[in-house]
């Protein structure tokens, strides 16, 4: 058990559990050689022969690996009986399981961020499902951006989409610009009464080439 966090720990077989359908993925590069004890332990059946002597090695308990808020996983240990060569099954199936699950929060990231939600607002939202502050939510979304794959530069116009808010007198205004991403040279420098998403999707339509591939270059705000 994680401290701060209480678990439900279920004791079943694969074949009485209900979900039996989510743990195949997880385990299908493993074998019928291995199991998952009614202590809660991932290891092989038959213990394997010792990397070492080659002498069938014993079990030997368990290595407990847990993730707080999240979960935790017991994995076989083995010990020969010969040389005293210690060995542990790899836990390959635990690292992807969070690898995983990270990799949906910063989905859910993206999509906060999409509907202009802000890093705090993201964070509220994310006690409801998995604790994590705004500082974090705004590490892994600039880190999730950054490992995006951009295709190579080639026919592809690069421009910077920037938004300043100015005021007419007492009239609020918002001031939409589009600079050349290679000369910094502006494209476009309008001033409208709003800017909703169809007034911005009407401004990229007016300077912008639809034949041609764009990448817009935007700012992430911190807040």
């Amino acid at each position: 058990m994680c401290i701060g966090y209480t678990m439900t720990i279920l004791n079943c077989t694969l074949l009485n559990f209900a979900h039996v359908g989510i743990l195949r993925p997880i385990f299908e590069n493993y074998s019928n050689d291995f199991e998952y004890t009614t202590n809660g332990i991932f290891r092989r059946i038959v213990s394997p022969d010792c990397p070492k002597c080659g002498y069938r090695m014993n079990h030997n308990g368990y290595n407990e690996y847990c993730k707080k808020g999240l979960g935790s996983v017991k994995i076989g240990r083995y010990v020969c009986p010969i040389c005293g060569e210690p060995l542990e099954e790899p836990r390959s199936f635990w690292e992807q399981l969070k690898i995983d699950f990270f990799n949906v929060l910063n989905s859910i990231y993206q999509c906060l961020r999409t509907q202009n939600v802000s890093h705090d607002g993201a964070s509220t939202v994310m006690e409801l499902i998995f604790p994590r502050g705004k500082d974090t939510i705004h590490n892994d979304f600039t880190n999730s951006v950054e490992s995006v794959d951009i295709p190579p530069i080639g026919d592809i116009q690069i421009v910077h989409y920037d938004e300043q808010h100015p005021k007419m007198g007492r009239t609020q205004k918002f001031r939409l610009t589009l600079l050349d991403g290679v000369t910094g040279r502006p494209i476009a420098d309008e001033l409208y009464d709003n800017k909703s998403p169809e007034t911005i999707k009407t401004f990229l339509e007016a300077h912008l080439d639809p034949t041609k591939q764009t990448f817009v270059v935007t700012h992430l705000s911190h807040t």
